[in-house]
């Protein structure tokens, strides 16, 4: 059974690799050591910054992911990755509560987040969930991302969705 649970220091490697697995799957490549300094230590930067950074294990194993980090008027998703095996099982949903939850606790009044144009899933479960799209950037890194931005108001209006 998988189980939720802060990330540890002895977590980064499989961290690492699901991540990259999840970006092969778009072609792309993680580059933690020059772009995503911040998953080399993610517990420690996150807790840092106000917020909580956690993984689901099974049997061992990193299966998912998610973080958010505190900002003086916001809370900023991060991180949300499920392994392929493990998707439509109702994991990023229930991640990106226990992120929304985590933030409500904070007195955050919205949550926002940036993700690749490319998680087309992904998008899905955040319009399901109350997101409403804002905007688009372009990273100019090694992956030549372009992201669009979500949000989600915490304050009462555009409360989630049930799923469909």
């Amino acid at each position: 059974m998988p189980t939720v649970r802060t990330a540890t220091p002895e977590d980064v490697p499989q961290i690492l690799k699901l991540i990259d697995d999840v970006f092969a799957e778009y072609g792309c490549v993680l580059d933690a050591e020059n772009e995503d300094t911040y998953l080399l230590n993610p517990g420690p930067y996150f807790r840092e910054r106000g917020g909580e950074f956690w993984v689901v294990e099974e049997a061992g194993q990193i299966i998912a992911t998610v973080g958010v980090l505190l900002h003086e008027d916001a809370g900023e998703l991060k991180c949300l990755y499920v392994r392929r095996a493990y998707r439509q099982q109702g994991w990023g949903r229930r991640l990106s509560e226990l992120m929304l939850d985590y933030a409500r606790r904070a007195g955050k009044r919205r949550i926002i987040l940036w993700t690749d144009t490319r998680f087309r899933d992904a998008h899905r479960l955040y319009r399901k969930m109350g997101f409403t799209q804002r905007g688009t950037r372009e990273l100019h890194d090694s992956n030549n991302t372009v992201e669009y931005g979500f949000e989600l108001d915490l304050s009462g209006a555009g409360q989630p969705r049930q799923a469909e």
